[in-house]
């Protein structure tokens, strides 16, 4: 049996005892540490719900080709939230230390010959990273509730986050020096980033982890704003020098690695305003974006789309009644048909209204594009060489796209 074969039969011995180990960690935690004495029933099920994803996580970790991150471990946040008040950082350390060193024990008993012996060791190389990212985490949330017991810290960023919404610049005092921290200075221009979950109602310790998570992808060196509002997470950051787009590769990445431990969010990146008085501007875009994509999940960037495609994110009940009749009826009919006819306008525009370019990139004949744009003339009553009869049914079709999916059009 090779090396490979042996870590995985180690952890599917393993994950048959994930049970009866968590009975066992959960009875020694209680015994061992005084503070989990006094808890009662539900408490030590919490407790035992927590141990339980820690053993399920620490096994899931041995198979992954990359290093463990605060993100697979964002289940941790509400149950270290929930102690704060009745046990010490230290205590709850010691907890998850105790319910590790019952997996490893386990996991040595079961390491009967060499390769065993080696897929053991194979485990416990890991297992130092996984306690330091799980450990930290923790001291992220009591520091967090120490920061609202004294009514400080948390409290001050979400005073700051509603004065910038409303249009007010921190005034000196804790908000400015709380602006400043972030990064939020005269002199930079600004992004916003709106993200929501799938589904509500949703933990908002798991919010705040995600809150934590978007700050850390987006920021620079600076840590930006970041504030669950209403089961929103709202992060406003200052733009580097000449940058002019957020970093969307690393907020995709953390925006994965979120769903993947149980947070699956909708994220939308405003475009960049040039002070703190306009953040609320860039706010309104990232949820009209957001709420657009009907909460489609992934990462958008309104600066990835043309002014035209902005214009047309939403239904428009203003710009449909003046859109003609005729136009409306033709959408609605090749929509139905498959908007064949749509997409092979949409393909010739892009092409700067070369058919035969246009019939490459659609891999039908020449012909067939010229029939169609033909039909499209004929139907609508439009002439395809003037400017404004082409958006005029662009127009339509994507009105017609948001109006139906409550998203964007392609």
């Amino acid at each position: 049996m090779n090396r490979d074969r042996a870590i995985v039969a180690l952890r599917e011995a393993l994950e048959q005892r994930l049970d009866d180990l968590a009975d066992e960690a959960t009875a020694k935690i209680v015994t061992e540490i005084p503070a989990y004495r006094s808890f009662n029933e539900p408490l030590r099920r919490d407790v035992r719900a927590h141990v339980l994803s820690h053993l399920r996580a620490s096994l899931e970790s041995l198979g992954l080709d990359r290093e463990v991150t605060r993100e697979d471990l964002l289940f941790v946040r509400p149950h270290a939230a929930r102690r704060t008040k009745r046990v010490s950082l230290s205590d709850f350390v010691q907890a998850f230390y105790v319910g590790e060193r019952v997996l490893w024990d386990t996991a040595l008993s079961l390491a009967r010959d060499e390769e065993s012996q080696r897929a053991a060791l194979a485990f416990a190389s890991h297992l130092p990273r996984y306690f330091e990212v799980a450990t930290t985490h923790a001291a992220e949330v009591y520091l967090e509730a120490q920061e609202q017991l004294a009514a400080t810290g948390e409290a001050v960023r979400r005073d700051l986050l509603e004065d910038l919404l409303a249009g007010r610049t921190p005034e000196p005092g804790p908000e400015l020096d709380a602006a400043r921290a972030a990064g939020l200075e005269g002199g930079s221009s600004f992004f916003v980033i709106s993200a929501a979950a799938e589904s509500r109602p949703v933990d908002e310790e798991l919010l705040r982890g995600g809150a934590a998570a978007l700050a850390r992808a987006a920021g620079g060196r600076s840590l930006p704003l970041a504030v669950v509002r209403h089961e929103e997470i709202v992060v406003v950051l200052a733009a580097g020098p000449r940058q002019t787009a957020a970093p969307v590769s690393r907020l995709v990445d953390a925006q994965r690695r979120l769903a993947d431990g149980g947070l699956p969010l909708a994220v939308a990146v405003s475009t960049a305003v040039p002070s703190l008085a306009q953040v609320r501007e860039a706010y309104s875009e990232a949820r009209t974006l957001r709420n657009a994509r009907g909460g489609r999940l992934g990462v958008a960037r309104l600066s990835d789309l043309s002014a035209f495609e902005y214009l047309t994110l939403r239904p428009d009940p203003t710009a449909s009644r003046l859109i003609a009749p005729a136009i409306h009826e033709f959408v609605d009919q090749d929509a139905q048909e498959g908007a064949p006819l749509i997409t092979t306008l949409r393909e010739y525009v892009a092409c700067d209204l070369n058919a035969r370019r246009a019939a490459d990139g659609l891999h039908i004949h020449v012909n067939t594009a010229h029939y169609r744009l033909a039909r499209i003339a004929e139907r609508t009553g439009c002439d395809l060489r003037k400017v404004s009869d082409l958006l005029e049914i662009l127009i339509a079709a994507r009105l017609a796209d948001a109006a139906a999916n409550g998203q964007p059009a392609r």
